[in-house]
């Protein structure tokens, strides 16, 4: 009843931790909105209170949830009342830590510097939020720490540019694949550089990419060989987009790649790839990558080791369906002739 969340956001106005809490035992909605657009989880995050948000989120809150007129979540709110308490605590429960407002483009980093909150903006930092980012006014944080001469937290945020800069240096392996380099590849493994180690999210073309993944999507079959034979772990998802690096092979058309990473099995027989892995951002499975861009050998090696044809993407298409509806139609017609086989 609308009644009840009244009585819990002038609870939470209240700082009334206790009333709440009963109020929340007997039923009431943790998510239903005020007036204003607001639920009870932005109204509590937004005054700063670390036990009412606990509680909160204890009861189901939802910390995704956007408010109508500016496209704010939870986790803006927090950074504007400056509780580094309350931005952890959202964070920990599945907070997107550089999420933008759609009016103002401002992520919670940026409005945690407008509104000077020097240690908000120090733990959004060590969480990882990226400095890249820009409003729709192209400002970084950082330029507004700049031109509202924040000179403490400027420096915070400058720090946190060079530290990502000295790790990416630090990606050796990385840059060997990256240039191509199979006998630099082959020295860094041997002297035990991490085979599956990841690139930090930073802000570039790289975040967060495996060196298979990237092998993978440079088309660099000799250096997915050695990294294959030095225990890189072909199911790792790689990349913001949460591909395999099967996916990357395919959207890149690299059919050398497919055949190497689905020719790998375990110890026990299995495949060492899942052939069938589905994007979770448009459900589109390596296959319907390799089809998505017409690379019609990458498709033929993937229906050769077993891809699976009905799978459809979120938009509800099969890998034949995608390939009709760009117009690849010799390719629609063999995998039309692979699903009648």
């Amino acid at each position: 009843m609308r009644g009840d969340h009244f009585s819990l956001e002038a609870l939470i106005r209240a700082g009334d931790l206790a009333g709440a809490t009963a109020l929340l035992r007997s039923g009431a909605d943790p998510n239903l909105r005020g007036p204003e657009g607001q639920t009870p989880l932005m109204v509590a995050s937004g005054r700063g209170q670390p036990q009412m948000v606990g509680l909160l989120l204890t009861a189901g809150a939802e910390v995704h949830a956007i408010e109508p007129r500016m496209g704010a979540t939870a986790l803006h709110k927090a950074a504007q009342s400056g509780s580094a308490d309350v931005v952890g605590l959202l964070l920990d429960h599945g907070s997107f830590i550089d999420q933008q407002t759609p009016v103002l483009g401002h992520t919670p980093l940026m409005d945690a510097v407008l509104h000077q909150h020097e240690e908000a903006v120090k733990l959004l930092l060590e969480r990882g939020a990226r400095t890249t980012i820009e409003n729709h006014w192209q400002q970084s944080a950082l330029a507004l720490a700049r031109a509202d001469g924040l000179d403490a937290i400027a420096r915070l945020i400058e720090e946190r540019i060079g530290s990502d800069t000295r790790r990416m240096e630090d990606l050796v392996l990385v840059a060997a694949i990256k240039a191509g380099d199979v006998a630099a590849v082959k020295r860094h493994l041997a002297a035990g550089v991490r085979v599956n180690e990841r690139v930090p999210v930073v802000g570039g073309f790289d975040d967060d990419y495996t060196p298979l993944g990237l092998a993978a999507r440079e088309g660099q079959a000799d250096i997915v060989r050695l990294l294959l034979d030095a225990g890189a772990d072909p199911r790792r998802v790689s990349g913001l987009m949460g591909g395999t690096p099967l996916h990357e092979a395919g959207y890149f058309g690299h059919a050398d790649v497919v055949r190497l990473l689905t020719e790998r099995t375990g110890k026990d027989g299995v495949p060492a790839v899942e052939i069938d892995a589905q994007g979770s951002y448009n459900g589109l499975t390596a296959l319907h990558d390799a089809v998505w861009h017409g690379h019609t050998e990458a498709a033929r090696a993937l229906v050769e080791a077993g891809a699976r044809l009905d799978l459809r993407t979120h938009a509800g298409l099969t890998p034949r369906e995608l390939a009709s509806l760009y117009g690849y139609d010799k390719l629609a017609r063999h995998l039309a002739d692979a699903e009648g086989r």
